[in-house]
């Protein structure tokens, strides 16, 4: 068949037909879809006044303590946190002033060694090198050789060791 031609009347009928059969099954399950979501929010009500009805249950059967009671407790608790927090506020003091002394006892030790350090003065530097130039080049003018005279380095002398006679 080609495609300009027209369907004929029966093949029309029979497309709609389908067409229709397809729309009410689409209906059914769009029906029976509102049913669940209906079924659903049903269900989640039931539930939450379960919920609300096991709680107020749960909250008779509650037994408050009378005021006496609950003084007690509280001083209980007071009483511990004291006793528990004072040794620990004496420790955390003790080792805040133990880092601190430590600190100053570096920074002391830092202080010390910069002051008994040497003064630098670059500009004294400049001026002894200059010196020891000039003082070179008199002596290179007036033909003396320079050599450095080191000492020859030698040990020490050992102390004599004391001879023990062994135990028996």
């Amino acid at each position: 068949m080609a495609k300009n031609e027209k369907k004929s009347s029966g093949e029309l009928d029979a497309q709609a037909k389908e067409a229709k059969k397809k729309l009410k099954e689409a209906e059914k399950a769009g029906a029976q879809k509102g049913k669940a979501e209906k079924a659903d929010k049903k269900k989640s009500s039931v539930k939450f006044r379960r919920f609300w009805k096991d709680f107020r249950g749960e909250l008779k059967k509650i037994v408050w303590p009378d005021f006496k009671t609950v003084l007690k407790n509280t001083g209980i608790v007071l009483l511990t946190t004291v006793i528990i927090g004072v040794p620990v506020w004496i420790l955390d003091y003790a080792l805040s002033e133990g880092v601190l002394g430590l600190k100053k006892l570096a920074q002391g030790a830092k202080t010390e060694a910069v002051t008994t350090a040497p003064e630098f003065n670059y500009e004294d530097l400049l001026a002894q090198m200059a010196a020891e130039e000039e003082a070179a080049a008199q002596t290179e003018a007036a033909g003396e050789a320079t050599v450095p005279v080191t000492e020859p380095i030698t040990a020490p002398e050992a102390e004599p060791v004391a001879e023990t006679e062994p135990a028996e």
